[in-house]
Formats: structure tokens, C-alpha cells, sequence
């Protein structure tokens, strides 16, 4: 059931264009368990037998060569009990704006209520290393998104669904951000007070 939901997972950040190739990675953590995708698999072939499941500390269970991306997976989920959902892909958008800022501010309604008041850019590090996950952490903090700068993004979620949503909904922000600041003007921002205001309502009341 869980690999089946990675694989509809997997599935749908393809159809979206948020990953090419096999790049991207995607975890389900189920009590004591992490199920993540494995490394150099194009999504196109993925299969259940696949997917590679290891414990809270990464040690495999079953499967081999999960993706290098896994410490950061783990990182994340020590850090967050909220988070049962780890997305990780690289949509044109988002990437093109951890080139040239540290965040994107509260700019619409429902990238503030999902993903948090601001969207934080991890500073670099180089891709499977421990210090892309601690990066990544700090920079997320208890939000549900985090942009990587010269990299990509990762989405977290309670759900598979919250998850995914969560990456449409950062690359869009990215697209409207980038889009506003071709034109040259002011742009406007939603304040701290309403920006505050918003996510307690999507976390209260939405989420559930």
C-alpha cells in the first residue's frame, strides 16, 4: 500500500514536470520505517519491488541502493514528527529563483496558509551530503516547503496529498514572483500579522 502510493506519487511530479529523468526523490515514513525511491530508477519503469525501505537511522531492510538523497530524508524526519511525506524535485521555476534571493516573501493567499509565512532558500551543499540535510532543516523550520538553492525544492506534508500540493503550490509562488519582478514595481506583500493569521487557519482548520 505504501509503495503503491510512492509510485502514484512518482507518477504525478512526472506528469507535472517537476523532475526529469531520475532526478527527484520521494519517502513515506510509517512508524519505525522510512519507504523511499531508489537511486537511478526512471520513474517511467519504477516498481514496487523498488523501493527501498530502511529504519530511522537509514540502515537497509529491504531493497538496496535507496536514493542519495536519503540523509536528508532522514534529517527531516528526525527534526519534524509532524511529517510522514518528504518530496524532493526540481521544478525550472523555483530553482531559477535560488539563484538570485534567500526567500520568497508572503506574496499570495494560499502559498502563506501551505507552505509558511515566507519560503526560505537552504543555503548550498553539495547533493547527499549530511550538510544539505542540516542546511535543509534550518531553512525549512515549520514550514512546508524549502527551495535549495542552485538545486531544487523539497515539500513535506501529514499526507501524500499535502505533500504534493505543497510542491505545485511552491513552484506556481515561484512563477508569480519571478513574473513580478519583471515588471520593475513594488511588489506587494502580505504582512506579518495577516501572513500569521493565515497559516494558523490552514493548520486549525484546513489540514484536517
Amino acid at each position: 500500500m505504501i509503495k503503491e502510493e510512492i509510485l502514484n506519487i512518482t507518477k504525478k511530479i512526472n506528469e507535472f514536470g517537476l523532475v526529469k529523468g531520475t532526478w527527484g526523490n520521494v519517502s513515506i515514513k510509517n512508524g519505525e520505517k522510512i519507504y523511499i525511491t531508489p537511486s537511478g530508477v526512471p520513474y517511467d519503469t519504477l516498481k514496487e519491488n523498488d523501493i527501498v525501505e530502511v529504519d530511522l537511522e537509514g540502515n537497509i531492510l529491504s531493497g538496496k541502493n535507496p536514493s542519495s538523497e536519503l540523509p536528508t530524508h532522514l534529517k527531516i524526519y528526525a527534526a519534524r514528527a509532524d511529517v510522514k511525506v518528504v518530496i524532493h524535485t526540481h521544478p525550472i521555476y523555483s530553482t531559477a529563483v535560488s539563484l538570485i534571493v534567500d526567500h520568497i516573501p508572503p506574496l499570495v493567499e494560499d502559498s502563506v496558509m501551505l507552505l509558511g509565512s515566507k519560503i526560505n532558500v537552504a543555503e548550498y551543499a553539495l547533493p547527499g551530503t549530511k550538510r544539505l540535510g542540516e542546511n535543509s532543516v534550518y531553512a525549512l523550520g515549520s514550514n512546508n516547503a524549502v527551495i535549495l538553492k542552485n538545486h531544487g525544492i523539497i515539500t513535506v506534508g501529514e499526507t501524500s496529498s499535502e505533500a504534493l500540493v505543497a510542491s505545485l503550490i511552491c513552484e506556481k509562488t515561484a512563477q508569480i514572483f519571478l513574473e513580478a519582478l519583471k515588471s520593475g514595481l513594488k511588489i506587494s506583500e502580505i504582512s506579518s500579522e495577516d501572513s500569521s493569521i493565515l497559516r494558523e487557519k490552514y493548520l486549525s482548520s484546513y489540514r484536517q
